[in-house]
């Protein structure tokens, strides 16, 4: 029931469809009546307790030691309102008037974020039926000249209008409505400006729409709805004209396939932004759009969504920032890594959208600790990474790609060093290796173009992997190899080998260091990631040889003899030859540091360092390791000499054989006091060869020895094969509080 003046100077009751025939004197009298006993009613409960649609402080402070406010009311309805006179001080021109209650799925809500910031009005809820107090007192307060309604009479009754007219004598009403959620969503946008992009969400899954409502609103775009499977007739055609689309939300809420649809001869291109729940998706959105200001928190519960229609629109204005979905008493995994790896920089104010039942104390406690710890300069740096290769499916569809870093971003790791080019051939565009003959790469997929900015938008520093000598592997047979595939156009049978030699005239799998076209080949190989794509760093793997039997090329010996004056073909262990090997593989290295240095200064060089059998302090010294004496890589010179930004010595011992893991403390007890020059050293653990507890105790030593460890590899983290348990297992133990990486690690 909803009472409103009539005439001026008396009341009367409406309900259901309209105003009662005032012809019937009966009918009138009993109206009356029963409007005066509600009256003396009213003001009998009055007496004892202000009335519940009564305006509060709106916002108000939670914080004595943070800059922490809320925003709530009674219900939705008077949140909705406090939202608005928290914003709108001295009243509005336009108001948007929506569908608030739980049943309609705020279909219509959805897009009003993006029309109240193009009209810079609030958006404010209503029921189907009525008018509710809240949401009256605010618009007789605000005295907007117009109200604009979401949605058809099933959504928001004629009658509805009618309250609203009887509130705002004189106010120019007019509704929005299409024939369903996805039309009305469209003639917003449309109402709104258009513009040349959108933000494309799931219009049955609100979550992820509410969160995509600021960023959508400040950049003057469109936000359509689509089902999980299918683009509904009005989205597709508001979508014509539109040359950018940004996906919200993973795909199980908007499929592989629309996405296919939405790139379908779209120059502007299509990018996913999500996580691995809404409260992930949501903080990936805030680092996808970056905004300033305030921050909007909003209970993740479905029973508590509606509050997000607030904060979207609020969050919108000039002087807000992201809206991020968190717990009751704390702000849960992927809003807390949000908050303590930058998000409060600057000393970023929060409010809280809700009642303390959906955000508790609890909560207010936990963000002031995370205030204090930003104060205090944030989380020490550490590296905690996982190595991806390329020899499965797992990052061979757009749909894989984010399945992985959904599960890498929910360990608290913070860099993920993916394979991009697994022998010789690109997973990514590449102008100087050809394309990969893999036939398990999706259609189309650049690896590296999809993978970047969703590891970024996870909070995820990303460094590009490429197996630097290694020219065919079995994997490739029966696989025809592209035209200038390195096999192809300098392999073993052709008129410029590059491949190496053993004494006895045996040609191996790899590239020759020994051989100078291979410097400028894995100089430009390493130059083009810098530079053409928004990666972390540039990871080298197998700068070395593959043992001392190779390095026998015509080419290379020819070198050596003239380099040296030897006559003759050395023994594979003649110091002068090993010493020559040893500066080739020098050369190639920083050859390739320079060429990525070259094209982005910011990109850092990282190596995945040969360790193999007895350590340095039981070896009697690194040089006489099996790493220097057989592989001839010097890469703790190259750290100290700032050659490489970080070395991950691949120290994969298994923790259950004695003397491995004896290898395993001497390798990693020497490396805490190496001699780093400003580079870092994290240790890399072989999830592979050991048990869950075995990894567990290894990576717990690698932290206490270096600046932190990465695991090989995702797709078998544990002895016992394939799966994730070892990263579920960190999550909870050495990772469960989040770390940023170095930021000599991190491209600004």
């Amino acid at each position: 029931m909803t009472v409103r003046p009539d005439d001026g100077d008396a009341a009367a009751t409406t309900e259901g469809d309209g105003v009662r025939d005032g012809r019937h004197a009966d009918a009138w009298r009993h109206t009356l009546l029963a409007a005066i006993l509600l009256l003396v009613l009213v003001g009998a409960v009055a007496a004892v307790a202000p009335a519940a649609a009564e305006p509060t402080d709106c916002p108000v402070a939670v914080s004595t030691t943070a800059p922490i406010d809320r925003v709530a009311g009674a219900d939705r309805f008077a949140t909705a309102a406090c939202a608005s006179r928290a914003t709108f001080e001295g009243g509005a021109d336009h108001v948007v008037l929506a569908r608030g209650d739980s049943a309609g799925g705020l279909a219509d809500a959805l897009a009003g974020a993006v029309l109240a910031h193009a009209v810079d009005g609030p958006v404010l809820l209503t029921t189907p039926e009525a008018l509710p107090s809240a949401t009256a007192a605010e618009l007789d307060r605000l005295a907007p000249e117009r109200v604009t309604v979401l949605g058809g009479e099933a959504a928001v009754a004629e009658v509805v209008l009618e309250e609203v007219a009887a509130v705002l004598e004189g106010v120019a009403l007019d509704r929005l409505a299409g024939t369903d959620r996805a039309g009305t969503a469209a003639l917003a946008a449309e109402a709104a400006g258009g513009g040349d992009a959108a933000f494309v969400v799931n219009g049955h899954r609100p979550a992820d729409a509410l969160v995509a409502a600021a960023p959508a609103a400040r950049a003057g775009t469109r936000l359509l709805l689509v089902r999980a499977d299918r683009i509904p007739p009005s989205t597709a055609a508001a979508l014509r004209d539109v040359d950018e689309v940004v996906i919200v939300g993973g795909h199980g809420v908007v499929s592989g396939g629309v996405e296919a649809t939405l790139r379908a001869g779209r120059e502007g291109g299509v990018r996913r932004v999500a996580g691995g729940d809404r409260a992930e998706t949501a903080a990936s959105m805030a680092r996808a759009f970056p905004a300033e200001g305030r921050g909007h928190l909003v209970a993740r519960g479905d029973a508590s969504l509606v509050d997000a229609v607030a904060a979207g629109w609020s969050a919108a204005r000039d002087d807000g920032g992201p809206v991020l979905y968190v717990g009751a008493g704390w702000p849960g995994r992927g809003s807390d890594r949000w908050l303590r790896l930058g998000g409060l920089v600057d000393e970023r104010p929060l409010r809280l959208v809700g009642g303390p039942a959906v955000l508790g104390e609890g909560l207010v406690t936990a963000l002031e600790a995370r205030y204090a710890e930003a104060r205090g300069g944030g989380p020490a740096a550490e590296v905690r990474g996982v190595w991806v290769h390329l020899f499965d499916d797992a990052v061979k569809t757009r749909q894989g790609i984010h399945g992985v870093l959904d599960d890498v971003a929910a360990t608290n790791a913070n860099t993920v060093i993916v394979q991009v080019a697994r022998r010789q051939d690109a997973y990514y565009a590449s102008e100087v290796l050809p394309a990969t003959p893999d036939p398990r790469l999706e259609d189309g997929l650049d690896l590296l173009e999809v993978l970047v900015p969703a590891a970024h938008d996870r909070g995820l520093s990303v460094q590009a992997w490429v197996s630097v000598l290694p020219a065919y592997h079995p994997a490739y047979d029966g696989l025809a190899l592209p035209a200038g595939h390195v096999w192809r156009e300098h392999g073993p049978d052709s008129d410029d080998p590059w491949v190496t030699r053993s004494r006895d005239g045996t040609d191996g799998l790899y590239l020759d260091p020994g051989v100078p076209a291979v410097g400028g080949h894995v100089a430009a190989v390493a130059g083009e990631l810098a530079a053409a794509y928004d990666v972390d760093a540039v990871h080298l793997d197998y700068v070395r040889y593959e043992d001392a039997r190779w390095g026998y090329h015509p080419t290379s010996l020819a070198r050596f003899r003239k380099a040296t004056g030897a006559v003759g073909t050395p023994a594979e262990d003649d110091p002068a030859w090993n010493a020559w090997r040893r500066a080739q593989v020098d050369a190639l290295a920083r050859r390739a540091a320079a060429a990525v240095r070259a094209a982005d200064p910011d990109v850092a060089v990282t190596l995945a360092a040969s360790t193999m059998g007895a350590g340095p302090t039981s070896a009697g010294g690194y040089e006489r390791t099996r790493t220097y004496r057989d592989v001839f890589q010097d890469w703790p010179s190259w750290l100290a000499d700032g050659t490489i930004d970080a070395a991950l010595p691949m120290n994969y011992f298994r923790a259950h054989v004695a003397a491995q893991q004896e290898w395993f403390d001497d390798w990693t007890t020497w490396q805490r006091d190496l001699a780093r020059g400003d580079g870092v050293l994290a240790v890399g653990q072989g999830g592979f060869l050991n048990d869950v507890d075995g990894s567990l105790t290894q990576i717990a030593a690698a932290r206490g020895r270096s600046d932190g460890a990465v695991v090989y590899s995702y797709q078998g983290t544990t002895s016992a094969g394939p799966g994730q348990q070892l990263l579920a297992r960190l999550a909870v133990t050495l990772w469960s509080e989040p770390a940023p990486p170095p930021s000599s690690l991190t491209a600004p």
